[in-house]
């Protein structure tokens, strides 16, 4: 079984083009990410009638689609009522991976200067897709995993109008590819944004998990927001199928008490914890 997941809207957003630009069109471009018109209850179906489904309030879908004994392919067709359009849907598969790694984005791969989800999105927002930075040990670490048949996850409180945005950084930098579980911050009939942080986390690592039994995890994060609390609860829960946590350091500041009680809770499960303010160390260990 394949699952896939989509949102229709009535016009495609667009990210910013090539090029440098001020931070008022950099502003004004990432607004327009937000400014979206969905399409709900919109009938989507794969392209070979197999599997149907029907968009949300907020145009999103997901597909579980079958594929029997067959591999899965790279991609899927779907088809939206009313249009004979094809839309191609990547699909990442896990079935031949050996190891998995599920990682936080901002502050841990791409380089954010922030804390906060506020100023995480104005740091986005200021500047584009061409100009963001990433860590450069982050990315040889996550490219050092794809070497080893490792299949990718990555869990942020990004909200899911960032989509494009974050894959497009990923693209132009090199980084692996693999599932996104963003976060929907939409106000509708029925919610007001969705649950916390550590919420939409804890929920997401549940997910993968459960989607893919055979695999045991890294979990890469950092330390200046909550994931040392949320990876401690995921590892406490099920210490068998997590092979390490690796944590980024952003400052130089001492780590709070609840962070090294977290850690220490980790380590006592068998799991090993590096942190450091950069992820050389574990680079330097994978490659012996």
């Amino acid at each position: 079984m394949v699952i896939l997941r989509g949102r229709v809207l009535a016009t495609p957003r667009r990210i910013s083009e090539p090029g440098n630009q001020s931070q008022w069109r950099n502003f004004v471009d990432f607004v327009r990410l937000f400014c979206t018109d969905e399409l709900s209850e919109l009938h989507v179906t794969t392209a070979d009638g197999n599997a149907q489904t029907v968009t949300d309030e907020e145009g999103f879908f997901t597909l579980a689609w079958p594929v029997g004994d067959a591999p899965p392919p790279h991609q899927v067709a779907v088809q939206l009522e009313g249009s004979d359009e094809e839309h191609m849907i990547p699909v990442y598969s896990s079935v031949d991976a050996v190891g998995g790694v599920i990682s936080d984005i901002d502050d841990t791969l791409l380089l954010t200067g922030a804390h906060s989800l506020v100023r995480n999105l104005w740091t986005s927002a200021t500047g584009n897709v061409h100009q963001r930075k990433i860590f450069d040990d982050a990315a040889e670490l996550l490219q050092k995993f794809d070497e080893q048949d490792t299949s990718f996850f990555f869990v942020s409180s990004s909200p899911w109008n960032l989509f494009q945005y974050l894959q497009s950084i990923f693209v132009r930098t090199g980084l692996p590819l693999g599932p996104f579980f963003l976060r929907d911050l939409g106000v509708s009939e029925t919610k007001f944004i969705t649950g916390t942080h550590g919420d939409h986390k804890t929920a997401a690592i549940n997910t993968v998990l459960d989607a893919n039994p055979h695999l045991k995890f890294t979990l890469i994060g950092d330390t200046g927001q909550h994931d040392p609390h949320i990876y401690r609860a995921a590892v406490e829960q099920s210490p068998s199928r997590f092979d390490r946590v690796v944590l980024r350091r952003p400052t130089d500041a001492d780590l709070p008490k609840s962070v090294a009680d977290d850690i220490s809770r980790i380590k006592a499960k068998g799991v090993p914890v590096s942190v450091g303010h950069d992820f050389r160390d574990l680079l330097a260990e994978l490659e012996t």
